[in-house]
Order: structure tokens, then sequence, then C-alpha cells
């Protein structure tokens, strides 16, 4: 195996997280004002908007597929998963998220999922999500970029017991090599202000 081919292997299992610096911090909480934002937005074109509605919809039945690594593939290289613990969502750094993960944090979550040893996990939740008011447009100042914001309801079945999560996510997409991927995936939970179940399984 050459040098290159050697890095690109060591960069797709051992990503580098060095992309989350500050000026990561600043668009986060850029992008979380976008999400709340009350007026009309620039509609995306309908060819792209018809492109993200099925990226969405692939990545919520992935998810309840427990289908993890092909979901990683929906992600960017450089990408977040955020949880913030209330509406609206404060800085990453000045407060405590619920879950916040970069790529290299995604990679560690499923490895520990897939051991089958992870007892937050045993018996592992079977979901089925649903979402509507599903809203897509073109990034502020950019065309390379869009965002989306959906309501989400998560119905969970996990050792005989059943319950439902709800609230909104907002995301953030751009291409990569030609290819459409989630840049940011922000769950706002109803509830994220109070204390949480096991929420060990990905929302």
């Amino acid at each position: 195996m050459n040098q290159t081919a050697t890095q690109e292997a060591s960069e797709r299992y051992q990503p580098s997280s060095a992309y989350v610096d500050n000026d990561f911090y600043d668009w986060l909480c850029e992008c979380s004002a976008d999400f709340n934002l009350p007026e009309a937005r620039r509609q995306a074109d309908p060819a792209i908007a018809s492109e993200l509605t099925h990226l969405i919809t692939l990545e919520s039945r992935l998810l309840d597929q427990q289908a993890f690594e092909p979901w990683l593939e929906l992600m960017a290289v450089e990408c977040a998963y955020w949880i913030p613990p209330g509406q609206p969502a404060p800085d990453l750094r000045k407060s405590i998220s619920l879950e916040f993960h970069d790529r290299r944090r995604l990679l560690d979550r499923v490895s520990r999922l897939r051991t089958g040893l992870a007892f937050s996990q045993l018996p592992n939740s079977r979901t089925s999500r649903l979402f509507s008011g599903l809203e897509i447009w073109v990034t502020p100042g950019r065309d390379d970029e869009w965002r989306a914001r959906c309501n989400f309801l998560i119905a969970e079945s996990r050792a005989g017991h059943c319950r439902t999560l709800g609230g909104w996510n907002g995301f953030v997409f751009r291409r990569e090599a030609g290819q459409l991927k989630i840049v940011l995936k922000q769950i706002n939970l109803l509830d994220g202000d109070y204390p949480q179940g096991n929420n060990s399984f990905f929302l």
C-alpha cells in the first residue's frame, strides 16, 4: 500500500478532529440562529429540494434499520451530530450538550454498538421515525450549502417498554465528490432541558 493510500485509510478509520475549532463552534452558533429564524428564507431549487428530501428520508430509514455503516456514509468527512440541552441551542463552549460528536466519535460509537456488549443497548432499541413540516433553503450568502428543518417523532420499543420522543431536526448539507452529504445534524428534543432516560441509540 503506497503512502497516499495508507493516509486515506488512516483518515477513514481514524479521522482527525482538528476541524472542530473555534471557527467551527462559531459556525454552529450561526446555524442554530438560522434554524430558529421566523421569516421566510430563499427556498432551494426544486431538484435540490427533492434530492435532499430523499436524503433525509433515507437517513431516517437507515437509523431505524440500525444500518449504521451506510448511515455514516451519508455524513460529510467533517461533520457534527449535536443534541443541545434546550431551545434555542446554547453555545457549546458555554454549556454542556446532551451529545456532541464529530466524525471520530461517531465511528467510536458505531464500533461500540457493534460489539454487542453496550449494556445500555442490551436489548437494543427498535425505532420508527416520522418527520413532517420539512423546510429546505439555501444558506444565506452561499450557493453550495443548503439547510433544512423538520419536526420528528421517534417511537422506541426496548425490553417491552414503549415511549415516544419528539422535537425537530436542523440539517446542513454540502456536496463532497458530487454527492450531497450531511455536515450537521442538530437534534432538538422538546424536553431537552429536562433529565433524559436511556437515549443511547442514535436519535
